[in-house]
């Protein structure tokens, strides 16, 4: 993704970035009726609850997501480290959280990258530095963030259907 700023992509990606807070919106209906047990639950032990999905999605974008954009766009040859998801979704009790206050979590940290992207300018995003053992430039990183929302809103949306919600007295044979 290196060379030539593109300012169409750079828009594309920003687009993509503030879909989550969108999608957070149109979900945020559904996730307040759902039982405690879908939300918190654990298909097994080493699996997420939907809850702490969430969870991971908030705490990346203000500690890890920004501060990494802001170095990138910034800081002359920045070193830093690569993501820890796992310790991000053990940082805080997600489960203990309401439902809304985890979507408007991620919600206000969403709006604050991609406000400090948007006025970046089309050099800034071609600008590179190490993340881990990899030399990436901020439009890589940024498109990496939008795979993690991706592969989280792909896990939390197995979670849900796995749960069999119905308001039916039973449930329809598959």
């Amino acid at each position: 993704m290196t060379g030539v700023p593109s300012v169409p992509l750079q828009r594309m990606l920003l687009d993509q970035l503030a879909y989550l807070i969108e999608e957070l919106e149109a979900q945020k209906p559904l996730l307040e009726r759902l039982p405690p047990w879908v939300l918190e639950g654990r298909p097994f032990e080493e699996a997420w609850s939907v809850k702490e999905y969430y969870g991971v999605l908030a705490a990346a974008d203000a500690e890890i997501h920004l501060p990494a954009v802001r170095q990138l766009a910034t800081a002359p040859a920045p070193a830093l480290a690569p993501p820890e998801r796992e310790a991000l979704r053990t940082r805080e009790d997600w489960n203990a959280l309401e439902i809304t206050t985890l979507l408007e979590r991620i919600q206000t940290g969403r709006r604050a990258l991609v406000d400090f992207l948007s006025h970046l300018p089309p050099r800034a995003w071609q600008r590179t530095g190490r993340i881990g053992e990899a030399e990436r430039d901020l439009q890589t990183y940024v498109h990496e963030i939008i795979l993690h929302d991706t592969e989280c809103l792909r896990a939390i949306g197995y979670r849900l259907h796995e749960s069999h919600l119905t308001t039916r007295p039973h449930d329809l044979p598959k």
